[in-house]
């Protein structure tokens, strides 16, 4: 699927070309928002493909969030770390170039064509709903996963595993996305404003019908201090996007790639289309997804 051709709106006035636009009839057959934590589906499989369209906008808008919590546990040359849903490896090069050339970094991922194996780097191809995170235990100084846990069935395992493959002393570095409710702080007109936030929200809605848990994050600062890390930290960051960024290119492409959802949740192609040129529009602003920063350390 791609964005159609249609032109987006100029007149943000009450002119007539937006009092047209405002006249749009709506859908007969609303959009089904479903309950976050309603589970109406088995599919437990990664909802979004590893490309550049998806994984670009997300290493944009998350890279710094996750480079901070790396400065903040204080990663040394020489040391070992592991990145858990690797994607297209920016966090592995960052990673690389802590750890240094007699450091190690493995990255793991279920798809590994955009990662790149060097003297440094090692690259493991594993579906982790079915096949264990490669390591010895208590051989790993940093462990990182970000938007990885909330998908797998066995999270609660993965993350055990993470745990186990940690030396003492050893640093979690976790992120999640995390639920809350869309919010348009400006679009060029109420039909629009109202189509974001109802794409949006279908977004995560059909994301939480296929077995993404969107309240991890919120979750695991309880589940590490359950477990004894010490230096349990969560930040919940959340920022405006504007039209044209990145962040907006996520929502535009999460949308594109969960379209056949979305149109069997009663929106029509020409609105998703609309909804792809809305996110290219300077004009529009919008909350961006809500994501959750955890660091924990491992008793010495």
């Amino acid at each position: 699927a791609k964005v159609g051709p249609h032109p987006p709106a100029t007149c943000r006035n009450g002119s007539a070309a937006a009092t047209q636009l405002d006249r749009v009839p709506a859908p007969t057959l609303r959009p089904i928002l479903r309950r976050r934590d309603a589970v109406t589906s088995t599919d437990t499989s990664y909802q979004f493909r590893n490309n550049h369209s998806q994984l670009g906008p997300l290493q944009a808008v998350l890279d710094p969030i996750t480079r901070r919590e790396l400065a903040a546990v204080g990663v040394k040359p020489g040391q070992r770390a592991l990145d858990v849903g690797a994607g297209a490896g920016s966090i592995v090069a960052h990673l690389a170039g802590l750890v240094g050339p007699h450091g190690k970094v493995t990255a793991v991922d279920a798809d590994t064509r955009l990662l790149h194996p060097t003297a440094v780097i090692d690259v493991y191809q594993r579906d982790l709903r079915r096949e264990p995170i490669p390591g010895e235990p208590r051989s790993i100084d940093l462990a990182t996963a970000r938007c990885v846990l909330e998908h797998l069935p066995n999270r609660r395992d993965v993350l055990r595993q993470m745990i186990d493959l940690l030396r003492p002393g050893g640093w979690l570095v976790l992120g999640e996305i995390v639920h809350t409710p869309a919010l348009v702080h400006r679009a060029s007109n109420n039909t629009d404003s109202t189509l974001i936030t109802d794409v949006i929200e279908n977004i995560l809605a059909i994301l939480a019908g296929r077995a993404v848990n969107l309240s991890w994050g919120d979750e695991e600062p309880n589940v590490l201090l359950a477990a004894g890390l010490n230096h349990v930290h969560t930040r919940w960051h959340s920022e405006t996007w504007t039209g044209g960024g990145p962040g907006c290119a996520l929502y535009a492409d999460n949308a594109i790639q969960l379209r056949d959802h979305l149109i069997h949740h009663g929106f029509t192609p020409q609105q998703l289309d609309r909804f792809g040129e809305l996110m290219t529009d300077p004009y529009t602003v919008v909350r961006s997804y809500q994501f959750a920063s955890t660091r924990a350390q491992k008793p010495q």
